[in-house]
Order: C-alpha cells, then structure tokens, then sequence
C-alpha cells in the first residue's frame, strides 16, 4: 500500500497552469486562483476541465484569455459529483 498526500493549493494552481500551457490557452492569475480553489474544493479533475469551456467563453467574449469571472460563470454551469 503506497499513502498519497492530497495536493496543496499552490499545487493543484500549478498543475493548472501546466495543462493550460500544454493546451496553448491563456489564462489569467486571477482565474488560476480561482480554478486552485476550486480543485480544492471538488477536485484537480474538475478543475482542469474547466478550462476548455472557460477558453470557449472566453473567446466568444472576444478574448484570449480567461479570466475570474469566466471560471466563476463555467463552475456555476457545470457541477461536480463530489462536491
């Protein structure tokens, strides 16, 4: 049996900075705060799912980049089962 140590926030931001790097979206600090706390509070998996719908939205508003109320609005439209 091999224990694991849940991520920390500054972790799972990290981590959601990498796959939106290797996914080529922009993401503000701001919105990878808020997609930090988030994982902490569902989950990492969530979290980093919410970055294509948040690009969506994000480029539908004309930007390139997503920002907190982008992340805000996607995590109110689409729910965990965890949490």
């Amino acid at each position: 049996v091999i224990r694991t140590m849940p991520y920390s926030l500054e972790e799972m931001v990290q981590i959601v900075s990498i796959r939106a790097e290797t996914e080529s979206i922009q993401v503000s600090e701001e919105a990878l705060a808020a997609m930090g706390e988030i994982g902490a509070r569902t989950s990492l998996r969530y979290a980093v799912q919410l970055l294509t719908p948040g690009n969506i939205l994000a480029q539908t508003a004309g930007r390139d980049t997503i920002n907190g109320t982008d992340v805000e609005e996607v995590d109110e439209l689409f729910k965990d089962a965890k949490a």
